[in-house]
């Protein structure tokens, strides 16, 4: 799998730190952060039993990567008892995603967007049982409301790279394996939703998850400019992954 050249943390007040300019709003691919701990910027929004942390790649040795749980898979999701954390900011509106996943297991698990509360989110996942191979954009407001499913056959224990893209009320989300280095640049969303009930909120994880190499901005050219902009290197986005 890749990962970043650089790392760094951007907390969303660059974005507002005087340069109206600054969009990037998180940047983190988690091997500055210590074995064991919730990564910086990150909090648990819904105190359920299940504890995020750092940990080491299953598959990929001298790789740090953050789970979502600590907790079986079929035990981690809030709707069971488990825990929600989060990044960001409740006035974070519009924005896109790129992110690693990997899935421990073959199950229902994923990521949130505009997180408000533990009945209101939208949530991105991957389906299992009779939908496996589809992932979904669905709305929680106290019962589940499909807005979007796609076809990725995403393996368990294998890594996979993501974009989604929340903009207004249109939702996009675009998938390939991640040692495909993919930019997502040219692709096509291979799922879309639409829906207009919550305008803002921070990026969350559901259920039983792994991530790395994520990368917030407010727009896709400033996820893809993001070491750029924040380290001033003269790199390309291709140079930043191997």
């Amino acid at each position: 799998m890749h990962r970043y050249l650089f790392v760094a943390i951007v907390a969303c007040a660059l974005a507002s730190a005087g340069d109206s300019h600054a969009k990037l709003l998180y940047i983190n691919d988690f091997d500055g952060e210590a074995i064991g701990s919730v990564p910086t910027g990150w909090e648990k929004v819904f105190d359920g039993a299940s504890q995020a942390s750092v940990i080491d790649d299953p598959v990929a040795g001298g790789n740090q990567v953050l789970a979502s749980s600590d907790l079986a898979h079929d035990a981690s999701r809030h709707d069971v008892g488990g825990s929600i954390f989060a990044v960001g900011d409740d006035s974070w509106t519009d924005y896109v995603v790129d992110y690693d996943a990997l899935f421990p297991a073959d199950f229902y698990m994923g990521v949130l967007l505009r997180y408000n509360d533990d009945t209101n989110f939208y949530l991105f996942d991957r389906r299992s049982a009779g939908e496996a191979g589809n992932f979904d954009f669905w709305h929680q407001a106290g019962a589940w409301n499909r807005l979007g499913t796609g076809q990725f056959d995403a393996q368990p224990m294998e890594w996979y790279s993501f974009r989604l893209s929340v903009q207004g009320d249109s939702f996009e989300a675009y998938a390939a394996p991640a040692a495909d280095n993919p930019d997502f640049s040219a692709d096509v969303p291979f799922v879309t939703g639409s829906d207009a009930t919550l305008a803002s909120g921070p990026f969350g994880l559901y259920g039983l998850v792994y991530i790395d190499n994520l990368v917030i901005g407010e727009t896709s050219t400033d996820v893809e400019t993001a070491v750029e902009a924040r380290g001033k290197l003269a790199v390309t986005w291709a140079s930043l992954r191997r």
